[in-house]
């Protein structure tokens, strides 16, 4: 089984990266890849692509604390949002939102939308989908910002 991972880095002169370009599949029921790192400061262009044949989210945030509930883990997910604070732009699937504080991207089957943001946070981050029974059934993953 394979799976699309891109990750550039786009340099100018030899200097400091550009832009940080990752795609992320998501499928019944898990991100391919499921583990990304970023560079902090440096602009992302996140690109999910939603290969599976129902809907799916994408949230990322502090690592929730062992044994929570759904109900529990999806308010964690909110207020521990790793996009708090952080200008957002998304695009695509007929969609364009931009702004502070946006906390899930839903991706219906067959779409793409694009995430731009510059990481402003370091750390390690669970990326997850908390619609009913994808998390549980093994929809999560980790981004890591040095």
């Amino acid at each position: 089984m394979g799976f699309l991972f891109l990750f550039v880095l786009t340099q100018v002169g030899g200097g400091a990266p550009k832009k940080q370009e990752i795609t992320i599949q998501l499928i019944e029921f898990a991100f391919k890849p499921n583990r990304i790192t970023l560079t902090k400061g440096v602009p992302v262009e996140l690109k999910l692509s939603n290969k599976g044949s129902v809907t799916h989210e994408f949230m990322v945030y502090a690592p929730p604390k062992a044994g929570m509930s759904m109900e529990e883990l999806e308010k964690w997910a909110e207020e521990k949002s790793y996009f708090k604070g952080v200008e957002v732009t998304v695009e695509g699937a007929g969609i364009e939102v931009v702004g502070k504080d946006i906390f899930e991207v839903e991706i219906e089957k067959g779409k793409s939308v694009e995430i731009k943001f510059t990481p402003i946070k370091a750390g390690t981050f669970e990326i997850g989908c908390h619609l009913p029974g994808h998390y549980e059934a093994g929809m999560k993953g980790t981004m890591v910002v040095k």
